[in-house]
């Protein structure tokens, strides 16, 4: 079996299918174990989300996350903080209401608070906190896999040129090298490169990049623990355990462009923060990163095969943003499929034949 992409999704992958015991698998990367979005986010996990499918998917997903920590190698840190969204209009508020009534029905609600609540805020209004919302590390997670796998499986790196495909059955892949590797499995786990190596094998799959920037601040005092999501200043920051701001700024930024940050976004990150938070008047930014959302046009993922694919031929990625803290669960199910042929029913739900087949899963909830 060859999986494409050495990232949290393909290195959950191997994982457990090494605890199933399957032999023979080949990881295929192009630069380095969490090359892509893997190590290039924000590290957090929410239940809250706007279809009800990504909030099933993310009741179970969490509760495998967090079982994860006690297998693993390397502790994640995994902790609660909640999310607090800033609510600047009726209309908002409205909406919130809405979406309250969805999550209390899964026993996940939350509560509206006057935003004066939380004294590190400057605004006044009506927010909403979620608090069983958290955060977590991620490179603890991946290195974890990592270790447990880089003596069991052949990890080998070089950029997939193609998918090898024969009389509607896989028969391996091809690297920009020349070299060909023949199997009879090829899994696509490579982010917002998926939808590029399915062109290979002619499949059309709608993924595609945008880039974000996350900033980190010096540290300050420690007081900002949720995730605070202002939809009117269009930003997001929260603290780090040692005190930082992380956050960014909401930017579409379509395309595969380069891993850089912009020193104009980082300036307009601390102009919005500062209207926001007080306090924190002459603090800089310490550093920064750029990565890829891997986007479906419904800001759902993808898991499985579609009906008219190569026999043989995977696919999990497109997580919109989320899919850091979906890695295990994902590697979990996705294992499950492949080794035994048992098919989870979210791999139905998460198909890639919806968008043929206009089953689409609106995700509004993208942060």
């Amino acid at each position: 079996m060859i999986i494409i992409g050495a990232g949290a999704h393909g290195l959950s992958l191997a994982y457990h299918l090494v605890k199933k015991g399957v032999k023979g698998i080949i990881l295929v990367e192009q630069s380095r174990i969490g090359y892509g979005s893997s190590s290039r986010n924000a590290s957090r996990f929410r239940y809250h989300f706007y279809s009800r499918e990504n909030i099933e998917f993310a009741l179970e997903g969490i509760k495998y996350l967090i079982s994860q920590k006690k297998e693993l190698k390397y502790n994640p840190l995994i902790y609660k903080t909640g999310y607090l969204w800033l609510l600047h209009d009726e209309n908002l508020i409205g909406n919130f209401k809405k979406l309250h009534s969805l999550w209390s029905s899964y026993s996940i609600g939350g509560k509206f608070l006057e935003c004066k609540e939380f004294e590190f805020l400057r605004v006044d209004g009506t927010c909403y906190f979620a608090p069983q919302d958290g955060a977590f590390h991620h490179d603890y997670m991946i290195y974890s896999y990592y270790e447990e796998i880089k003596d069991k499986v052949d990890i080998k790196y070089g950029k997939v040129s193609k998918i090898l495909y024969n009389n509607g059955k896989i028969t391996g892949i091809k690297l920009e090298s020349g070299e060909e590797i023949k199997d009879n499995e090829v899994v696509v786990t490579a982010g917002a490169w998926s939808g590029e190596l399915l062109k290979t094998a002619n499949i059309n799959l709608p993924i595609y990049p945008d880039r974000k920037e996350i900033f980190i601040t010096e540290d300050v005092k420690f007081r900002i623990k949720p995730l605070v999501i202002d939809f009117k200043r269009e930003i997001y920051f929260s603290h780090t355990l040692k005190g930082e701001i992380i956050g960014g700024i909401e930017k579409e930024d379509i395309g595969f462009k380069e891993f850089s940050i912009s020193f104009l976004d980082s300036i307009e990150y601390l102009k919005r923060l500062r209207e926001v938070v007080k306090g924190i008047e002459g603090i800089g930014i310490l550093r920064g990163w750029s990565g890829y959302y891997e986007m479906t046009p419904d800001h759902s993922h993808v898991m499985g095969y579609g009906n008219d694919w190569p026999e043989g031929l995977f696919i999990d990625a497109g997580y919109s943003g989320h899919g850091m803290m979906f890695a295990p669960y994902a590697g979990k199910i996705m294992a499950d499929l492949i080794a035994d042929g048992e098919k989870n029913r979210f791999i139905q739900i998460f198909s890639p034949d919806r968008f043929n087949e206009e089953k689409l899963i609106e995700e509004k909830m993208v942060i």
